[in-house]
């Protein structure tokens, strides 16, 4: 990995992502004059620049929540953002290696196993943007937000580990760190990056309470611009238009940045990015993949871009809250009907011929651990006639014209929501529409401003939503299927409302594994129960494509830590 700094969010446990070392050919990490960049993935792009200058880098959804730990708020603009704002102990190699942030903590490593006891060293030249030393404090305060036991209204994205722990001190004036244990928590490594700054939550009210804790964690930082911050940079203006303008930070306590100033330009539809690329209006895009958007790129002058398996997957979600898809017959007959094969070419495939159907929920092909556990349950086979047989089966009749439930009730129109400006899902929407006509299922594609909202709203059957995973393969996966407590119908990242207690067990054995080897081998089992349940229909790893204008060097791709995970070393290309 380039050089990271002394901040981090490659580990955020809401959106940590796994990037096979094999995603990116041979050769050199760099590229001459304009097009497609390969080569080492950690030093893609290596140039020497110099000091001075502005880039601008494009985010694509409008920012409604800032707090990154929450579950509203891990957006990728929200993530891409606090990459350069907070700091973290431990980050992720573009390759996907996990390292120790070395410049901001000089150790940390496991000192007990009864109880497993870990010990963070801070460095003392790490300080927040207003002076005030980084320390004990703040690893307290992120522990007690993201324990439901301390917090139980912290809208937290994920508490795997945090709830796992029995206290956190400090000591040497705040510079160390013990955190013990209560249960063994074998990715103890994910914890911790990012944290909050305790100060500032105390400027939002007490926060020696639950109460005042949930205030600071739902409100205070998600409704709160950042002043604060531990990176190279910091926010000097939110504009009207919803973009962010960074300048130096001036107490930052690594390597002087080379760029005087970082905008976020908010740009929400995608189509229109590779224009604003070609006109200078932006000098880096990071859309999801499109044939038209690649193959635009491919012929503007003065770019390069990247385009590799991604850290992420895309996967449809049945909303297990809405009353016809609670019958797991209609939902089998859902996933047998699209083919996801079809799915990929009509979309991904059509610019990477490598990409193929993800077979495994809680895993990314090539992973430890990863094993096809879907296509003997008949996933993704677009197979009419099954599908019909599954239904008769059932009891439903009306298959082919009007589709009616085993009680004669009508099933409904089913509403699958998409993203503004996203036409890459809105592609994938219309495939499942058509795949699911000839069951005589309604499906209706309604484009929304903010997913994550719509969601939560709970008016909606459908969704295509990206899934990361990380090499903390037990915490990543956390999110998305451990149970929401009885009261909630939407947690964390679960985003249909699935639950087994089956799998409940399993996640939180794998959590407190000896090894992780043996948390692979209880995710495996728990991967086998997902699919059984038929609740989320796995389609293909996606691709990661990153454009940059040819001026700019040391730009590259970092699907766990986003691009801006090194924006230090981020340069206009000449001698300093």
């Amino acid at each position: 990995m380039a050089y990271r700094g002394k901040h981090s969010l490659a580990l955020t446990t809401s959106a940590v992502a796994l990037l096979l070392a094999a995603c990116a050919g041979g050769g050199g990490g760099t590229a001459s004059g304009d097009g497609r960049v390969t080569g080492d993935v950690n030093t893609m792009n290596t140039a020497k620049v110099a000091k001075g200058g502005t880039a601008t880098y494009t985010i694509t959804y409008p920012i409604s929540n800032w707090n990154v730990l929450n579950s509203a708020g891990a957006t990728y603009s929200v993530l891409d953002i606090s990459s350069v704002l907070m700091p973290g102990a431990f980050m992720i190699k573009p390759d996907g290696t996990p390292v120790r942030n070395e410049t901001l903590v000089t150790s940390a490593e496991k000192v007990g196993d009864s109880p497993q006891t870990i010990k963070y060293t801070i460095d003392p030249e790490a300080v927040w943007s207003d002076g005030r030393p980084i320390s004990a404090d703040d690893f307290v305060y992120t522990w007690r937000a993201l324990d439901p036991r301390e917090c139980p209204k912290c809208q937290a994205s994920n508490t795997a580990g945090y709830d796992r722990i029995k206290s956190v001190k400090g000591s040497d004036e705040g510079r160390t760190v013990t955190v013990v244990f209560d249960k063994p928590y074998v990715d103890w490594q994910a914890l911790f990056s990012p944290f909050l700054p305790a100060h500032v939550a105390e400027t939002y009210g007490p926060t020696d309470t639950a109460a005042g804790l949930a205030k600071s964690f739902n409100e205070g930082f998600a409704k709160s611009v950042p002043k604060f911050s531990a990176g190279p940079f910091r926010i000097q203006e939110y504009t009207s238009d919803g973009s962010v303008v960074m300048v130096r930070n001036e107490k930052w306590f690594g390597p002087p940045p080379n760029l005087d100033k970082l905008v976020f330009r908010l740009i929400t539809d995608v189509a229109q990015q590779p224009t604003s690329l070609a006109n200078g209006e932006v000098d880096v895009i990071y859309p999801n993949p499109q044939v038209d958007i690649v193959q635009q790129v491919e012929e503007l002058p003065g770019v390069r871009y990247q385009v590799t398996p991604g850290a992420s997957v895309h996967k449809l979600w049945l909303n297990l809250n809405a009353r016809a898809l609670q019958d797991v017959a209609l939902r089998k007959s859902i996933f047998q009907a699209i083919r996801v094969q079809d799915v990929i070419d009509k979309t991904i495939g059509q610019f990477d011929d490598t990409a193929e159907p993800l077979l495994s929920h809680l895993f990314i092909g090539g992973a430890p651990g990863y094993s096809d556990v879907v296509s003997e349950l008949g996933y993704g086979i677009g197979d009419v006639e099954k599908v019909k047989k599954t239904l008769t089966d059932a009891g439903y009749t009306g298959v082919g014209a009007k589709l009616a439930d085993p009680d004669g009730k009508a099933v409904p129109p089913l509403r699958i929501v998409v993203q503004a400006g996203d036409q890459l899902r809105a592609s994938e929407a219309q495939l499942v529409k058509a795949s699911l006509a000839p069951l005589g299922v309604d499906v209706q594609v309604a484009t929304v401003a903010n997913t994550i909202e719509a969601v939560q709203e709970g008016n909606w059957a459908m969704t295509v939503a990206t899934v990361s995973q990380s090499p903390f393969a037990t915490t990543s996966n956390i999110p998305y299927y451990l149970s929401c407590p009885e009261d909630q119908t939407f947690c964390r990242f679960n985003l249909n409302n699935y639950g087994n207690p089956k799998v409940d067990r399993l996640l939180n054995e794998a959590l407190s594994a000896s090894s992780a080897q043996a948390a692979t081998e209880k995710l495996q089992e728990a991967d086998r129960i997902v699919s059984s349940d038929y609740a989320i229909l796995p389609l293909y790893q996606n691709r990661s494509f990153l454009a940059y204008s040819a001026k700019l060097g040391n730009v590259r791709d970092n699907s766990l830590g986003f691009p801006t995970y090194n924006t230090e070393q981020w340069g206009l290309l000449g001698e300093s």
